[in-house]
């Protein structure tokens, strides 16, 4: 099923000052090296769970809508309908829409929610199937006539100042929060924004391309006193991935070499490491 990235994560869910700490480097000779193997471990993670760290958009093009027949099964063991189109990225923030190619060469779209349609499915297998007494409507039968764009990820960057007022943080990245919605926030590589705190959640107060305010579960209005320092995000990568990938870029930055030759005993693999990880296998 080929996969189009439109629009890219917003850097990366590690910011190079953690990598560092981690590492107890002090210099900055290897900053380049490091953004590197941050990227090379986000991207590890991302293949091995199909996992989306950062935010991002994607669009999944089919050559057809399933049929009916036997169903699947997901990793879980929750059975899937037949007629069900499984979303490769999870976990699953948004379905945009669904386009299809009829019959007269014209594309049709089928935009998100809708009455016909159900996304469904829990965070490793999240699926889009038609309702009860529905079906897909027929395509055009070549390839790549259906195209579903969808959202996933667990976080986005924000900044706090440049220019804002005292009370607003702004969002990059595809997703939007609405009045209401419960927030979490976390930072890597410093501290966050004051008076914002990783263990406590808030809810958007107001919203206006991309700019945000906030107030405290007890409904008072949050103001920042200072932008943080690091790279700061509304929603959470979980600590298990991110501990995961701090251990890779550890290792390729100790172990620089394709080989390594040692004179007595051997390379083993710690077996508890890639069990970070287990909570978050898609099996997809």
């Amino acid at each position: 099923m080929p996969e189009i990235c439109l629009t890219a994560p917003a850097g990366e869910c590690i910011h190079l000052n953690e990598a560092k700490n981690d590492r107890r480097i002090d210099d900055n000779a290897d900053d380049a090296k490091l953004r590197a193997l941050i990227s090379a471990a986000r991207l590890a993670v991302e293949s091995k769970t199909r996992q989306q760290l950062l935010h991002a958009r994607w669009q999944l093009t089919l050559n057809g809508f399933p049929g009916f027949g036997l169903g699947m099964v997901c990793s879980a063991g929750a059975s899937i309908p037949p007629s069900a189109v499984r979303l490769p990225h999870c976990p699953l923030v948004t379905v945009e829409k669904v386009e299809w190619l009829g019959m007269d060469g014209a594309w049709q779209t089928i935009t998100f929610p809708h009455p016909d349609y159900v996304v469904a499915g829990n965070q490793d297998a999240p699926y889009i199937t038609p309702a009860f007494g529905r079906i897909w409507p027929i395509p055009l039968p070549q390839a790549g006539s259906v195209k579903i764009t969808y959202t996933a990820g667990y976080a986005s960057p924000i900044k706090v100042g440049g220019g804002l007022a005292g009370d607003q943080f702004r969002v990059t990245g595809p997703v939007s929060w609405a009045v209401g919605d419960r927030v979490q926030f976390y930072n890597s590589g410093g501290v966050l924004p004051a008076p914002l705190d990783a263990e406590s959640s808030y809810l958007i107060a107001s919203a206006a391309s991309g700019v945000y305010t906030l107030t405290d579960e007890a409904g008072s209005a949050v103001t920042f006193s200072n932008p943080g320092m690091g790279r700061n995000f509304i929603g959470v990568v979980p600590e298990g991935i991110r501990s995961w990938m701090l251990l890779r870029v550890g290792s390729l930055y100790e172990n620089r070499e394709e080989v390594a030759i040692m004179q007595k005993g051997g390379i083993k693999e710690l077996p508890y490491v890639d069990g970070l990880l287990d909570p978050y296998m898609t099996g997809y």
